[in-house]
């Protein structure tokens, strides 16, 4: 698609094959669809779309005027939604381990967080760890949570390192909510209120020897909003069928009206 119209080849195709004509197609983040899913509830202060599967992301909506990059052209007035591509957040506390999946994947320098974080890299961290021991290629979260759920017919050394890369994951993702939480409280004291439509099959996933991911998230978020002086902030996590297909409709609806 480098170079391309996005969205053109879809067009060409519904056109061949339809007797409908299409003359223009919007295309949607998957992260800001998740975000305006959580918008069939009018309720809260705030919103954020999350995802947390084969890679990470979330959205949010940012009031125009702190969005510094927005050309005085724009004229932009009110809520933005906002793609903040989370993925490549650089956080500080990064192992050797995690340098070197970084220095083996093919955007070196790139996504760190995503790759401290995400399903496609949790498995590379694990044989990271254990850089003599002989593992499958394709070796995902799913083979991680497997490892975690069924510790009688695998390593123990395996199964606490699995736990451990887990439970940071889930760590990591709850610090990058306190971290996005508190820039909307700085934007709207009077927020109290947040709604967090997360997707993801890292995300739901479920541990049979301890918590579930998603509980682990929300542990963590709830200890670092105290510390944070924020104790008064609710965040309501939302796990809704076809959030994306949800989010899409509202998005193509508000930008026809």
């Amino acid at each position: 698609m480098i170079g391309e119209p996005v969205g053109k080849p879809l067009i060409d195709y519904l056109n061949e094959r339809s007797d409908v004509k299409f003359t223009g197609i919007k295309v949607l983040n998957d992260t800001v669809a998740s975000l305006f899913a959580g918008l069939t509830d009018s309720s809260y202060d705030a919103y954020i779309g999350l995802i947390v599967g084969t890679g990470t992301n979330m959205a949010t909506f940012i009031p125009a005027e702190k969005i510094t990059k927005l050309p005085p052209s724009c004229q932009a007035k009110g809520l933005i939604p906002v793609n903040l591509e989370s993925g490549n957040f650089n956080p500080p506390f990064l192992t050797t381990v995690d340098d070197t999946v970084d220095a083996c994947s093919d955007s070196r320098g790139n996504q760190r967080f995503e790759k401290a974080v995400s399903g496609m890299y949790l498995g590379e961290i694990l044989k990271s760890v254990f850089p003599l021991d002989e593992f499958e290629e394709k070796f995902d979260a799913q083979k991680l949570t497997t490892i975690m759920n069924y510790p009688d017919i695998h390593k123990e050394k395996y199964v606490e390192v699995a736990h451990w890369i887990y439970n940071r994951s889930a760590q990591l993702v709850a610090a990058s909510l306190a971290g996005l939480i508190r820039l909307l409280v700085s934007y709207n004291k009077e927020t109290k209120r947040i709604c967090l439509v997360a997707e993801g099959s890292l995300f739901w996933s479920r541990n049979r020897k301890d918590k579930d991911y998603n509980i682990l998230v929300m542990e963590k978020l709830r200890e670092l909003l105290d510390e944070f002086g924020l104790g008064d902030v609710e965040v309501h996590i939302d796990k809704m069928d076809n959030a994306n297909l949800v989010g899409t409709a509202i998005a193509a609806l508000s930008h026809g009206s």
